[in-house]
């Protein structure tokens, strides 16, 4: 099984926090609740360029940031393939196999064999923060209630490699059957600290959406977050903001007005923080996974850290209308 550690976070990694003029305002609520004021940053780590090669031979040497590109490119390929696949979205853990046999429902227009996922991914909860990254054997999943329901996603092992630095190299996928009516995915056991958010994580890195994750977060905004432009997007430098830097001060202080009213209206005076706590929680456990598998795209560290900044502010003038 896989175990991704929880590494302890310091202030000297990449990407850099936000440069907004409101980040420096002091939150009392937050340091009343314990609550950190920024989400701090680990240290800096690349993805194995070994591990790329091994997936595809004809990447080995190609820059990274060209890699991330035409990964984020094939993304509607990749959705167009997962739609043709009948995957359960969990399965009990004593019935986890070992590999899945997914049937392929037939099109006259198939995608490429490359869209199409490389494994399937039954994600537990890390019971040890300190542990290292290692292969293990799936019987470590004895240890759990053969009564568990483990929740599957399918992943593509070349997005996973290319984006998280701190995975161990998945082992090799099965080769496609030659009659294409189904595929055979091997069922990788991965633990990371934060099952219930890992959704939001595997969403993004295979769908590279800034502004569909940022709406997932803070959902009662989404009619107000603007959409992202296409545009912009591919033709960006690799560590540029592009989403996030349409966020002013501003519009940050609006959005927090936005949420405290929402929280309000959905917690009433007494509810209304633990409405926003929520929120806390979500955004903390997207950040756990982060990092403890090593991910380090500018633009999701910048949407973490937007939510955090609209989700603190929020709550401060909760506090001050109590």
């Amino acid at each position: 099984m896989f175990q991704v550690a929880s590494r302890s976070a310091h202030h000297h990694g990449v990407p850099e926090p936000l440069n907004l003029s409101m980040s420096h305002y002091q939150s009392p609520v937050a340091q009343k609740l314990n609550i950190p004021r920024r989400l701090a940053r680990p240290s800096f780590s690349e993805p194995s360029r070994d591990a790329i090669a091994r997936i595809d031979p004809a990447l080995a040497g190609v820059p990274l940031e060209y890699i991330r590109k035409m990964l984020a490119g094939n993304a509607n390929q990749m959705i167009a393939a997962l739609s043709l696949l009948t995957i359960p979205s969990s399965l009990p853990c004593a019935h986890l196999p070992p590999t899945l046999d997914v049937p392929m429902r037939p099109t006259s227009q198939m995608p490429d064999a490359s869209a199409f996922p490389s494994h399937v991914l039954a994600i537990l909860s890390s019971r040890s923060s300190s542990a290292t990254p290692t292969v293990a054997s799936f019987a470590d999943k004895s240890s759990l209630p053969a009564s568990a329901t483990i929740p599957l996603y399918p992943a593509s092992a070349i997005v996973l490699s290319a984006h998280c630095s701190l995975l161990p190299p998945l082992p090799q996928g099965l080769p496609a059957s030659g009659r294409r009516a189904a595929l055979t995915l091997p069922v990788i056991p991965l633990t990371i600290p934060s099952p219930e958010t890992f959704a939001l994580l595997h969403a993004y890195l295979h769908t590279m959406r800034p502004d569909t994750l940022l709406a997932a977060l803070l959902p009662s905004l989404a009619s107000a977050l603007p959409p992202m432009s296409a545009a912009s997007s591919s033709t960006a430098p690799a560590g540029k903001l592009v989403y996030v830097s349409q966020f002013s001060s501003d519009r940050l202080l609006r959005l927090a007005h936005a949420l405290a009213g929402a929280a309000f209206q959905r917690g009433g005076p007494q509810g209304a923080m633990g409405a926003l706590m929520a929120h806390v929680k979500l955004v903390n456990g997207l950040w756990q996974n982060v990092c403890a598998l090593g991910v380090f795209d500018a633009e999701l560290w910048g949407v973490m850290d937007l939510a955090w900044e609209v989700v603190l502010a929020a709550m401060t003038q909760v506090n001050e209308k109590r």
